[in-house]
């Protein structure tokens, strides 16, 4: 086991979300159950708001692209309450790998 140099912020979809995706991709299968997403970040961080308004745009990018490309018909969103009323988000400090092989990164 080794601890990883990163903290995380853990995106889970809400319902509204969840409208928009099936509205928009009606062969998606997702509900409040779905599988959510780890987002890596920096290790050490102190205000959980700051973070997350630095990286909400990019969190918001990959979710609502994983649904449909076209980004005209994805929600629009001006503040964080409006972010987070489409997930549900975690944050933490602690990463374990308890892998024994190395980890591999690819360009995303």
């Amino acid at each position: 086991m080794n601890i990883v140099n990163r903290g995380f912020i853990f995106v889970k979809p809400k319902n509204p979300f969840i409208s928009w995706a099936q509205s928009n991709n009606p062969e998606i299968v997702i509900d409040e159950n779905a599988e959510g997403s780890v987002y890596l970040i920096e290790e050490d961080f102190w205000d959980d708001e700051l973070i997350l308004q630095q990286y909400a745009k990019k969190i918001a990018h990959q979710e609502f692209s994983s649904i449909v490309a076209d980004t005209n018909v994805w929600p629009q969103w001006n503040d964080l309450n409006e972010f987070e009323a489409f997930f549900n988000i975690e944050m933490g400090c602690t990463c374990v790998d308890l892998r024994a092989e190395n980890l591999q990164k690819e360009p995303f």
